[in-house]
């Protein structure tokens, strides 16, 4: 059986209410094989620290174990 069988198989199981989810993910399939280069002339960031090393802050690392906690106190008005 071929994939695209397999799928459209697949599809007629799915409740009604939850094919809009499964339409809008194949969209977004879509979109990324229209609009992107292939992946080999593509520089790829595999981590969130590389994606978001510019933003770092090393003076704030110290502070980070606390951050919930604190966030939680200030919220919450806990003393």
């Amino acid at each position: 059986m071929s994939t695209l069988q397999q799928a459209m198989d697949l599809l007629q199981t799915i409740p009604e209410n939850r094919l809009e989810s499964v339409c809008t993910f194949m969209q977004f399939i879509k979109f990324q094989e229209d609009g992107q280069q292939p992946l080999e002339n593509k520089p790829r960031k595999t981590s969130a620290f590389g994606i978001a090393h510019k933003y770092a802050n090393p003076a704030l690392i110290p502070l980070e174990k606390e951050a919930f906690a604190n966030a939680m106190a200030e919220k919450h008005a806990i003393n």
